[in-house]
């Protein structure tokens, strides 16, 4: 592989990350089984239309993220703003793209009920320091990527600080904080060269490991299954490793026993659930055992599951470790809103937006969401007027 910059992982981490969230985001809630049989194998962009029929609040404009990227570009933002976390202004930015009320979750695309639960605490008046649910969700994770982006190699106890304040408003448990610090390392290890080989799972458990003493040290009062779950993580991460060698459909059913090991609710089915223990190995080894950013991201979205923010988690990584130039240009060029993502790539890289001209996020975003709710009115009236639910129209 030629050698890259760190602005060449810096954009691959970032669009790979809105990248993978866009390919997986009309695919999330199926099984690998209902994909094959409505889509055989995904390649590209889709709409959703041809597998969710009769639900077309599903249905997605191709080349359009969900709510995962448009967490991890508020994170991007709030960084640029401030050089660290604020959770009251990373609060309001999720409560302006919440507006109006009455219009269920405002700009917001795909969000679960655990973020729609904080999103109502938060319109209430609960402090986003106290807005946390307690369930295992992937969320914090999903979003994590722009922070190891921007803080240095040495900067450990900021990234530490950091990713706790931007995770804690949404998740309280040990296992989405920590899965949140996992990604975050890994993404950094990435950025800094690293090789993708079976030693940087080890090396990772051990960063998960001091993360999770470090959050049951500091934030034993407010986090939730440190009793039973503690090392969830960091011991999920290092089981991964013994997994290599086996047949893919013996690794995937090892990665979905290790994590109902750690309390999966409800019991894990498949390696792509939105539960730490699960997705987050899973995007480890895939990681390591594929050998291109397309192959990689293929195989992971066409598992089904959670395949939004499993995407988006894989995305990061690989484009952490490949750079911009494996992301191939059939995705990237129909990515939806790819230059404002791009250039906060660039404005993190550079740790400052100076001459760069940054796009207001939430105006965008209402935007993107009322041309997808267009694209949606049209799907249907398609559909009214007896025409197929294709796979992959430009609409």
């Amino acid at each position: 592989m030629p050698q890259l910059s760190r602005l060449d992982r810096v954009r691959g981490c970032l669009l790979g990350l809105a990248v993978g969230d866009a390919l997986g985001a009309p695919l999330e809630g199926l099984s690998a089984q209902q994909i094959r049989a409505h889509y055989g194998v995904v390649v590209d962009y889709v709409d959703g239309a041809r597998a969710w029929k009769k639900k077309p609040y599903r249905w997605r404009m191709p080349g359009l993220y969900s709510d995962d990227t448009q967490q991890a570009l508020a994170l991007c933002d709030v960084l640029l703003e401030g050089g660290g976390i604020d959770p009251d202004r990373l609060a309001d930015i999720y409560l302006r793209l919440s507006t109006p009320k009455g219009t269920y979750v405002g700009a917001h695309r795909g969000v679960g009920r655990s973020f729609r639960q904080v999103l109502s605490a938060l319109e209430r008046g609960v402090s986003p320091r106290e807005s946390g649910q307690e369930s295992a969700g992937i969320g914090a994770a999903m979003r994590i990527a722009p922070l190891a982006l921007y803080f240095e190699k040495d900067d450990a106890e900021a990234l530490f600080g950091a990713a706790m304040a931007a995770s804690l408003m949404t998740h309280r448990d040990i296992r989405s904080l920590a899965g949140a610090l996992a990604v975050a390392h890994a993404v950094r290890r990435l950025i800094d060269g690293e090789f993708r080989d079976p030693s940087l799972l080890f090396r990772l458990a051990a960063d998960v490991a001091r993360e999770e003493s470090k959050i049951a040290n500091r934030y034993g009062d407010v986090v939730s299954s440190l009793a039973t779950r503690r090392q969830s993580l960091s011991s999920s991460i290092a089981h991964t490793e013994s997994l290599l060698d086996l047949t893919r459909e013996r690794a995937f059913a090892g990665l979905v026993e290790q994590a109902n090991r750690h309390g999966a609710e409800p019991v894990c089915k498949r390696p792509t659930m939105g539960f730490p223990p699960a997705c987050i190995p899973t995007c480890l080894y895939l990681l390591v055992t594929t050998d291109s950013f397309e192959e990689a991201m293929i195989e992971v979205v066409n598992l089904g599951g959670d395949a939004d923010s499993t995407g988006a988690i894989l995305g990061a990584l690989l484009g952490a470790h490949y750079g911009i130039d494996a992301i191939p240009d059939r995705w990237l060029s129909r990515l939806q809103n790819r230059d404002a993502i791009d250039v906060r790539a660039h404005a993190l890289a550079r740790r400052s937006t100076e001459g760069l001209q940054i796009p207001d996020l939430v105006s965008r975003e209402h935007e993107l969401s009322a041309l997808e709710g267009a694209c949606r009115e049209r799907l249907q009236a398609h559909s009214q007027n007896g025409g197929d639910l294709g796979a992959n129209r430009r609409l």
